[in-house]
């Protein structure tokens, strides 16, 4: 009889230390955090980013990372991820600010109500008083990013005439880092101007082609995306122009074949701004602040620019290839 009540009461305490692992299991909360970028999410940048953002979402079990955005740079399709982001009530929420006045109505609201946001790789850049509250940046300063690429093209040679070819026109920090590029030259009485080569980057090779023809004394490009870089090259190759000789290329971001442009000599230099940072410390504070109340860095937490060239690629091009830069 004692046996038998010891064994009842064996099998009871069992159950009673199972049912308890498995509620304590499934009352543990799960976290999940949006990141939406607009830039488009096939664009090998922003699977950087990416894998920056699921790198850190995979260091805790009890988070979920969800990485969003338009196929292709477009601002009212950016907006509807931004929404329906916001509709899903998530924990936290990781974005780039890159329309601010359109952004501005949503995100104040879900952040007056506790939502914690963290902006990446496109700040609010219009007067403090006026910028969303987001808990910090984490990115490149895209004034600076223009400055410096004047200031390392102007180390190098004086250029006659450059242009900055503007990838994602509308994009506030995509407009600032030309403005960096373009004041800094006229500065030095170097014409610059921005030209519109669309989100389309065989249109814009076209575009790029067809300014040079019509301005053929231009002999600076500053281009910040590597994919339209890598379809001006070979257009205006084939128009017989000597890249690297009669026109020069200042390069943001990196890929195999920027870094083969910048060996060959047809890319002079470009410049890191580590996104793959972006994403990782994105979610890393979007979570600490939504799990344990963690105030992070203040804005801005600098990802960049490291200035690339010939000389430093072979520390880089393993890393690179595997997409961390």
């Amino acid at each position: 009889m004692k046996n038998s009540f010891k064994i009842l009461l064996l099998i009871g305490l069992t159950i009673f230390l199972i049912a308890s692992v498995f509620l304590s299991s499934s009352a543990e909360k799960e976290y999940k955090i949006y990141v939406v970028v607009h830039g488009g999410i096939a664009d090998p940048f922003w699977k950087v980013c990416e894998k920056g953002a699921l790198d850190a979402g995979a260091l805790y079990p009890d988070l979920q990372v969800i990485y969003t955005g338009p196929a292709a740079y477009k601002l009212e399709e950016f907006m509807a991820h931004i929404e329906a982001a916001l509709a899903s009530k998530p924990d936290a929420l990781v974005c780039t600010l890159t329309a601010p006045e359109a952004m501005d109505e949503s995100l104040r609201a879900d952040i007056a109500n506790g939502l914690p946001v963290v902006a990446i790789n496109a700040p609010d850049l219009r007067e403090p008083e006026k910028r969303i509250p987001v808990l910090t940046y984490v990115g490149e300063d895209s004034y600076f990013i223009g400055v410096k690429a004047a200031q390392e093209t102007l180390a190098r040679f004086t250029p006659k005439r450059a242009i900055f070819a503007n990838h994602h026109p509308g994009a506030a920090h995509i407009e600032a880092r030309g403005n960096g590029y373009i004041n800094t030259l006229k500065e030095k009485g170097v014409f610059a101007e921005a030209l519109d080569i669309t989100e389309d980057a065989v249109k814009g090779a076209e575009m790029v082609a067809a300014y040079l023809k019509t301005h053929p004394e231009t002999d600076a490009i500053f281009c910040s995306n590597t994919m339209r870089t890598e379809a001006i090259i070979p257009r205006l190759e084939a128009d017989g122009i000597k890249v690297g000789v009669e026109v020069k290329f200042a390069q943001m971001d990196s890929s195999p074949q920027i870094l083969e442009y910048i060996k060959e000599g047809k890319v002079m230099f470009t410049m890191d701004q580590q996104q793959y940072l972006q994403g990782y410390l994105g979610v890393i504070f979007a979570y600490l602040n939504a799990k344990y109340g963690f105030t992070p860095p203040p804005a801005p937490v600098s990802t960049g620019p490291a200035v690339i060239t010939a000389d430093t690629i072979p520390t880089l091009e393993e890393l690179v290839k595997a997409g961390y830069r």
